[in-house]
């Protein structure tokens, strides 16, 4: 005979097991079914914008658009500017460009749709990450082969744990292509550099950057002359923006 007290043990531990099961289910499933971890996903974007092209073709470095990546958990999407730093004068009249022009010109931002999603409980830091050199295919794959983007990662906490539990068999180290810096001079090195040197050139003259988290940045202000992006000429004086040296300077 089962007393009360022994019976209320039993339906204890076959709840807990229950419990146990559907949790294991649950990380099972969320964890690394492909339906639920997006792999494979690749959302259409308000412009035809081609990987393949500006980052394969072109060699434009991931770190030019992506500006944030260093120093801050997201990896922005780039401002209307940096696309018209280059797009002002190359292939300005396509057609494939013309919401960017009509982004640039109203102050509207585009409305990119996100393709590698997190939870909101995760806390991911891609500024630690890209830090320690782990390079953007490591989580995204190689996307400078890609005409549309897609998602080719789970991202999911099992697939983070075994890339932390062996990062020699999954970490793609830091590339040419993704921009990090590896063994090069800092911001703020390159920063006093060009304000020490360029000067003697008698080209033009620095200002200096307001509001601005690199210490002594500035620009130098002088002719483009005939500086050419893919054989294409471009004009003296580009957009606006953070990343005007980097267009030539990278």
């Amino acid at each position: 005979m089962f007393t009360a007290k022994t019976n209320q043990r039993t339906k204890t531990t076959i709840l807990a097991g229950l419990a146990l099961l559907g949790f294991i289910g649950i990380v099972s499933y969320f964890g690394f079914d492909n339906a639920v971890t997006d792999v494979g996903y690749r959302p259409e974007q308000p412009i035809p914008f081609s990987h393949k092209l500006h980052a394969g073709e072109l060699q434009i470095k991931c770190m030019y658009c992506h500006t944030s990546v260093e120093k801050s958990k997201h990896s922005t999407v780039p401002a209307t500017s940096t696309c018209m730093n280059c797009h002002v004068a190359v292939k300005a009249e396509s057609p494939k460009i013309a919401k960017i022009k009509e982004s640039w010109e109203t102050g509207k931002p585009l409305e990119w749709r996100k393709v590698h999603k997190l939870p909101d409980y995760v806390n991911f830091s891609h500024a630690r990450h890209i830090r320690a050199r782990v390079d953007c295919a490591s989580c995204h794959g190689e996307v400078e082969k890609m005409g549309v983007v897609t998602q080719m990662k789970p991202l999911s906490m099992g697939w983070c744990l075994d890339c932390h539990r062996n990062p020699q068999a999954n970490v793609v180290p830091a590339r040419e292509i993704s921009g990090i810096f590896t063994g090069l001079d800092s911001y703020e090195e390159t920063a006093k550099k060009i304000k020490n040197e360029a000067p003697s050139r008698g080209e033009g003259k620095w200002v200096p950057m307001k509001d601005c988290a690199i210490e002594g940045a500035g620009v130098y202000e002088h002719e483009v002359g005939k500086a050419s992006v893919a054989g294409l000429v471009m004009p003296k004086k580009l957009a606006l923006g953070p990343e005007n040296c980097g267009a030539c300077h990278y």
